[in-house]
């Protein structure tokens, strides 16, 4: 039985897609078998694998739909949905078409319809639905989460066992944080009582401003006790950000990169996991 691990937060330019792009790469290198799911319109995960989104013909967007209106054929789609990419990872993407999911999300949930008369089938639980044709073909399953639409990033925490809150080591963007756990809580409580927060990873650091050393510091003070931090922050890279446009990880890109071996580190705690 694999595990299922949610990367969230709700700050743009955190490093999420990044982080669940090489975290997926660095597992994968591991031997691990991982299925990569881009939950966000925007469908920069796809992009970031080397696909262009707005040509995917079979989406998240599609399966999430089935899952409400075509149940018994969710398996076929599904099986048509998922891309073997060449890097080893396997993708179910994204694209806008994923903002009309949301949207018949938020219908479900304004009317408080329930397809099925059964609470493992509201509208916070599609997604969480999925799984089961998903969970024994993988170790790994990482759901990249947007910025917006929350009934989506609500989804995929439902359907989690994990989340990592990635945070970009400045102080604005730790600040940040509160809210992200607001919204975890509040899953935890309704949707999915065995959601566990893997950790809070600080991404884009560099060792040698201070500013960077003091957000650590500050992280560790405030939520240390309560959550792990991840041991290595992911370095500040050039080369993480030239990434995308080659349609790959920075393990693959530049694999002596300082940041590559952060996101083996976070792997290696990853697995600890189980």
């Amino acid at each position: 039985m694999g595990s299922i691990i949610s990367v969230v937060n709700f700050k743009g330019g955190c490093g999420k897609t990044t982080s669940a792009l090489n975290l997926s790469a660095a597992l994968c290198n591991e031997g691990k078998r991982i299925l990569a799911i881009d939950n966000d319109p925007q469908g920069n995960l796809t992009a970031a694998l080397g696909y262009t989104p707005a040509e995917q013909k079979r989406t998240l967007a599609n399966l999430l739909l089935a899952a409400i209106d075509y149940p018994e054929e969710l398996a076929s789609h599904i099986g048509h949905t998922i891309i073997h990419t060449d890097s080893g990872i396997d993708l179910i993407p994204a694209n806008r078409r994923l903002a009309d999911a949301a949207a018949r999300l938020q219908v479900m949930q304004l009317s408080q319809y329930n397809a099925f008369g059964e609470t493992d089938r509201c509208c916070e639980k599609v997604a969480d639905s999925l799984m089961p044709f998903l969970i024994d073909a993988y170790d790994y399953i990482i759901i990249d989460c947007g910025l917006k639409h929350e009934l989506l990033t609500v989804n995929a925490l439902a359907a989690s066992d994990f989340c990592i809150i990635p945070v970009q080591s400045h102080f604005l963007a730790s600040e940040g944080i509160p809210d992200v756990l607001d919204l975890i809580r509040s899953v935890q409580a309704k949707f999915n009582s065995k959601l566990k927060i893997a950790g809070i990873l600080l991404t884009m650091y560099q060792s040698r401003p201070q500013l960077c050393r003091s957000v650590q510091e500050s992280v560790r003070e405030i939520y240390g006790e309560q959550f792990h931090v991840f041991e290595r922050p992911i370095e500040y890279s050039i080369k993480v950000a030239e990434c995308p446009a080659a349609g790959q990880s920075i393990l693959a890109y530049e694999p002596r990169n300082p940041a590559a071996e952060s996101y083996r580190s976070l792997a290696r705690e990853v697995l600890i996991l189980g």
